[in-house]
């Protein structure tokens, strides 16, 4: 119908700007050691798989062109990956955001800190945070096995299931827009009464206009789709048809989530402008 074209043209389009972009983005960082850093390397942690994500979109697009309909173990077997990396990425947000965090208040332990023992160290929470909405779906599987308007997380799971992994990423979103929130002040606290030509203010500048970029973008992408998770919850005297139909609907600023990296670097660091400018947008394939 009508809502599987507008969804799925809007999951092919976001995938062709996104593809390209994380791609552009992870060959920049490979190519310019000068935006190398613990930051960057956390990015690339999230931001490869956000790639991966990208795929399985790209396949429920296709599902939605061709009025596919699963049933719902089918679509759960095939998204577990997709399960896994969306929970990944989730919590390599809040780890990113801690790691600024860390980095501002204690600068000079922060650059002590080996990078890769570092890097690894990172990696537990966001992969124990990855399998858990994945064995939780397993071990509560629907029963009835019905037929479902897309395959996707919130579908492909059973209710109990989803509301467990939409609760959890609401409160991921919550930590995260908490964080950016206290570095914006503690940066622009410290500046307080400062020279604006200054270094530091320069930098600090650079800092708050990033995590406002960053929470910005996050807000409207990740924390709304996870929102509109909740609409079953909200409306729960709808019809069954008229909720797989809303909810498919928050894939779209899921998604979104997943192509922003490159842009949003674009827009939000000078040093990043300049790297990829340098890279140039076929520089991927020289």
């Amino acid at each position: 119908g009508m809502d599987g074209i507008i969804i799925g043209s809007a999951i092919f389009l976001l995938g062709i700007i996104g593809i390209p972009g994380n791609l552009l983005f992870c060959f920049a960082v490979y190519k310019r050691p000068e935006i190398r850093g613990k930051h960057v390397f956390e990015v690339m942690f999230s931001f490869s798989q956000k790639l991966n994500l990208n795929i399985f979109s790209m396949v429920n697009a296709i599902c939605q062109f061709a009025n596919y309909r699963w049933r719902r173990s089918d679509c759960f077997h095939y998204i577990i990956p997709y399960l896994f990396f969306s929970n990944y990425q989730a919590m390599m947000y809040v780890i990113i955001g801690a790691d600024m965090l860390y980095s501002i208040f204690h600068p000079f332990r922060y650059l002590r800190v080996q990078t890769f023992p570092y890097l690894f160290l990172i990696q537990i929470p966001c992969i124990i945070f990855g399998i858990e909405h994945p064995l939780h779906a397993f071990f509560n599987m629907d029963p009835d096995d019905p037929i479902i308007f897309s395959c996707n997380p919130p579908l492909g799971t059973s209710g109990s299931a989803m509301q467990m992994w939409n609760i959890t990423n609401i409160i991921v979103s919550i930590t995260v827009v908490a964080l950016y929130g206290v570095i914006t002040v503690k940066m622009l606290c410290s500046a307080r009464g400062a020279d604006k030509s200054t270094a530091k203010a320069k930098f600090t500048r650079g800092v708050v206009k990033s995590a406002t970029v960053l929470t910005l973008f996050f807000s409207a992408s990740w924390f709304l789709s996870k929102i509109n998770d909740r609409f079953s919850t909200f409306f729960p005297s709808l019809r069954p048809e008229v909720i797989q139909t809303m909810t498919t609907y928050s894939v779209i600023p899921a998604v979104a989530s997943f192509a922003q990296t490159y842009y949003v670097h674009f827009m939000m660091s000078r040093d990043y402008r300049d790297a990829f400018k340098k890279c140039g947008f076929f520089g991927l394939f020289s």
